[in-house]
């Protein structure tokens, strides 16, 4: 089964690299209004398919009028990779991720042709670019995805969260979107310290070993919790203002955490 579900991911990936770079490439011609909120559909409907592949279902959590939300900055806690194929097929995004997957073959690629923000942790004076970058986007409408804790985990802590990148939804006065995402099911079976590493990404693991088991899965369930926005507006756009924006996202999705481990469930689930 997953060698099939790896030649329909090949022939799929492909098809989308090349509709992206057509897409930028009208793009670059025809100069329309807002492109970033093109490129954002685009991402979300190549997103969709892959997650449709890979066999995750969608538990949804909250206010779901969020769902078409626009100009947004949403953040997450984060576990992996598959994390970027669940909430990106939720929403119409744009990604932020750390500067080395730029210099990924292929995924490096698609990413830079779909509009990534990349962010240079290492280097402070970098990071304000990277800030820029967010402000356009979200200043025409995009919505912008990123766990602002800088890395994933296994999901034992919520690690802090970096405020830096809090100043552009400060600047661009936009809504903060805290999620909480929690993995329950894998076959069926609920997710243990046991079994978790299928599908977590963290460390030193290698991509494609791991890629390559989570090909075998036949089914993941997993939960997307909507917090209330937060209005930055009410916010002077200062280090004070991010430190405090930070943290109330933070506080969020803590306690979206906490619920979770209670088992709070509702009815609407996407497959």
């Amino acid at each position: 089964m997953r060698l099939v579900k790896l030649a329909v991911l090949l022939i799929v990936w492909t098809l989308l690299f090349l509709a992206a770079a057509l897409v930028r490439l009208w793009i670059y011609m025809w100069r329309p209004k807002n492109p970033w909120r093109i490129v954002s559909r685009m991402t979300r409907r190549f997103v969709a398919l892959i997650r449709m592949i890979v066999n995750v279902r969608i538990t949804l959590q909250g206010d779901l009028d969020l769902l078409d939300i626009k100009g947004a900055f949403i953040a997450s806690n984060h576990l992996g990779y598959l994390d970027g194929f669940v909430l990106g097929s939720l929403f119409p995004t744009i990604f932020v991720s750390k500067r080395e997957v730029r210099g990924w073959p292929i995924i490096g690629w698609w990413t830079a042709l779909c509009g990534t923000v990349y962010i240079d942790r290492e280097r402070k004076g970098k990071i304000t670019l990277g800030v820029e970058e967010i402000v356009e986007r979200l200043n025409q409408k995009a919505n912008i995805l990123i766990f602002p804790e800088g890395t994933s985990t296994n999901g034992d802590h919520l690690l802090p969260f970096q405020s830096a990148p809090f100043a552009a939804p400060l600047r661009a006065h936009a809504p903060i979107v805290p999620l909480t995402i929690t993995y329950r099911r894998i076959n069926g079976a609920p997710v243990t310290d046991a079994n978790r590493d299928t599908i977590y990404w963290y460390g030193d693991m290698d991509f494609m070993p791991h890629f390559w088991k989570l090909l075998a899965m036949r089914n993941i369930e997993v939960a997307v919790k909507f917090h209330a926005p937060i209005d930055t507006t009410r916010y002077k756009n200062s280090s004070v203002s991010r430190k405090q924006l930070s943290q109330t996202c933070y506080s969020a999705i803590a306690s979206g955490l906490q619920q979770d481990r209670k088992n709070v469930r509702t009815p609407l689930t996407l497959g």
